[in-house]
């Protein structure tokens, strides 16, 4: 498969998991009393405009990282893992990870390129088993959350930042990737890569994909 592909990236939420893990993050905080319950529609009004192309990018990550701020990486890291265990892990797709394991055993280089910010990402990612993790990086200060991130919001065109910057470090590039996504927020980097995939694509990418005769993956739960 891809004999010819340096890399292959996978986006993670709806992609290897039938979850968006910003939604769940934040259900596992307003359960845990860490966010108050008047967050829960403003939960699904930025999931909604994201699912349009018109997530407000500021004012969403002001909302999300709310409960970062002020915080360290390790009183946050057992929240972050019992949200993996609890909220996500049961949405892991079977052939997703079935199928990032064969990579893996191929000796193929794979990571995760996901909007989400690493410190949520990565043990999900991980416990798929996936080790590099390209994703929002959140800002510290004095080792504390800041609530702000460094660099690239890596959603849409931010992720082909990020990519590039991740080959540009590690010796490949995006021509010879591989990315497999799923919404419409992976469609510039489905166009830049040398190797789209689209995975369980809703109907604008469903159409894309179907024109360019991109390879299709429809993944599911088990019933």
């Amino acid at each position: 498969m891809w004999p010819d592909a340096e890399l292959i990236l996978f986006d993670m939420d709806h992609t290897l998991i039938d979850n968006d893990c910003d939604v769940s993050w934040k259900e596992f905080l307003i359960a845990e009393g860490l966010a108050p319950p008047s967050e829960h529609d403003d939960i699904y009004r930025f999931w909604d405009l994201y699912c349009k192309g018109e997530l407000p990018e500021q004012e969403f990550l002001g909302f999300q990282l709310r409960q970062f701020v002020g915080r360290t990486p390790e009183e946050m890291t057992p929240l972050l893992e019992r949200h993996f265990t609890e909220r996500v892990r049961p949405s892991v797709f079977p052939e997703a990870q079935a199928e990032v394991r064969g990579l893996v055993a191929e000796g193929r280089a794979v990571a995760a390129l996901t909007a989400t910010n690493r410190m949520v990402a990565a043990p999900v990612c991980q416990g798929i088993g996936i080790r590099d993790v390209i994703a929002t990086e959140l800002e510290t200060a004095d080792g504390r959350f800041t609530g702000r991130i460094e660099g690239a919001y890596c959603i849409g065109a931010g992720k082909i930042i990020r990519a590039e910057t991740y080959c540009h470090e590690h010796g490949f590039s995006l021509d010879r990737t591989v990315y497999y996504g799923d919404s419409i927020s992976d469609i510039p980097m489905l166009e830049r890569v040398g190797f789209p995939v689209a995975v369980n694509p809703g109907e604008k990418l469903l159409a894309l994909a179907q024109k360019n005769a991109w390879p299709m993956r429809n993944w599911s739960l088990p019933a």
